[in-house]
């Protein structure tokens, strides 16, 4: 099929008809049909030199809200560069109750944000773009990387509310472990604590044999503290005292964890019939039973296992990568590695009125001179205390004070080792 005809073509059109050549002898020239020339020829005797111009397409272009009243128009322009916190649906609801427009058809929402940012692109919000995070790397092997995740709001017959805590093995798809807690309270239920979450840790870590190199969860408090505080919390710091490092999964994203967040379905599928959602001990029983089945008999087809279960795809993931064991904790425990990380953060504090700053949820007196003044503070390794620090100038800091570190000793991180937590009564396959 020939192209269209180019300007240069139609100028030769225009020529030639002037010097009275034939619309068939044109044809034969330019290569193109009789009809195309014809078109092109009429256009040119009425139109003259302005017809060699290519015409749009469709109606004329009038500008956005061309179709509307000059008044609507004006009227909404001036409310949004008067309100410019006023959204297109905030503008429209006004122009609905203004009698001078009674009657009149008014612009939808989608043509008012269109004029807007073509008309006052001053007064319309920019759209913020979030930081782009690096995923968390991948695991590369067995053990490597363990993800954990509760599973809530989970209702049994004897009207006990069940979270579960699962932990999974992303490169060998391996479920590592799955307990249940009974949360509910006297109004509805609450979330893990720090020590819960540690206990499943320290159940999984006992029954397979080995600690992870990495734990990766999200954000939330049991697990990372406060999203407003970069203070880490309890359970962050008992991991980096074993050597586990803590990785969060970037906000927004469930993506990051996306096999313990699938394992939550499959586990809901199997285990959460009438037979397991009877109460907490039937719970726990039909998890343990289900994780065993997922583990050494289910053709998965997650990660590299090809339809086999995941502990035949992987056997190597019967070996400990980091051996452990309860008794062994207290000593595979360094609180130096605790330290170290503490004094990677430079905290600031707000002193309250009675003089005093809270640092990992314990107060601090610093005096009520120093009430409503903002004080930065670091963690001096050697001597385990905090240190507060005035600001003099605009890059210079002077100490003004040192107070022991309270309840942060490896006792206060380990707990009680006497009766350590099992994740699920099997043993390991």
């Amino acid at each position: 099929m020939r192209a269209s005809l180019s300007r240069a073509e139609r100028e030769r059109i225009y020529q030639g008809r002037l010097n009275g050549r034939t619309l068939a002898d044109l044809a034969a020239e330019l290569q193109c049909s009789v009809i195309c020339v014809r078109r092109w020829s009429r256009r040119l005797r009425s139109e003259g030199v302005l017809g060699l111009r290519d015409r749009r397409r469709g109606r004329p272009t009038q500008g956005l809200l061309s179709s509307f009243d000059a008044e609507v128009r004006q009227q909404a322009l001036s409310l949004k560069r008067h309100h410019r916190g006023w959204g297109a649906d905030r503008v429209r609801v006004a122009l609905q109750t203004d009698d001078h427009l009674r009657g009149r058809r008014l612009p939808q929402r989608s043509q008012l944000s269109a004029f807007f940012k073509a008309r006052c692109t001053e007064c319309v919000a920019q759209p913020h773009r979030r930081e782009a995070k690096p995923q968390p790397p991948r695991a590369t092997t067995a053990h490597e990387v363990w993800k954990l995740d509760a599973q809530e709001g989970i209702r049994l017959q004897d009207h006990t509310i069940a979270t579960i805590c699962n932990i999974h093995d992303p490169f060998a798809a391996a479920m590592i472990a799955s307990q249940a807690f009974a949360v509910q309270t006297c109004k509805r239920w609450r979330k893990l604590t720090w020590q819960e979450y540690r206990q499943v840790v320290r159940g999984a870590a006992a029954l397979w044999g080995t600690l992870p190199d990495a734990l990766q969860t999200d954000g939330e408090l049991g697990l990372a503290g406060s999203s407003s505080d970069a203070f880490p919390g309890h359970f962050t710091l008992w991991l980096v005292g074993l050597g586990i490092e803590h990785r969060l999964s970037r906000p927004g994203r469930p993506t990051d964890n996306a096999q313990v967040e699938r394992s939550h379905r499959t586990l809901a599928g199997w285990a959460l019939d009438e037979d397991g959602l009877t109460d907490l001990c039937h719970l726990q029983q039909t998890l343990d039973r289900e994780r065993q089945v997922y583990n050494e008999r289910f053709p998965c087809r997650a990660s590299d296992c090809q339809r086999n279960p995941p502990l035949v795809a992987h056997p190597e993931w019967r070996s400990p990568r980091r051996p452990y064991a309860p008794q062994q904790e207290a000593a595979l425990f360094d609180l130096t590695r605790v330290d170290r990380y503490l004094a990677r953060f430079p905290f600031s504090r707000q002193v309250s009125g009675v003089g005093q700053v809270s640092l990992g949820r314990q107060m601090y007196s610093v005096g009520r001179q120093w009430a409503g003044r903002k004080l930065a503070v670091r963690f001096d390794v050697d001597s385990r205390e905090w240190v507060f620090c005035e600001q003099i100038a605009p890059d210079e800091w002077q100490e003004r004070m040192r107070r022991p570190i309270k309840h942060l000793a490896a006792t206060d991180l380990i707990g009680s080792l006497d009766k350590p937590a099992e994740a699920g009564s099997a043993a390991p396959l």
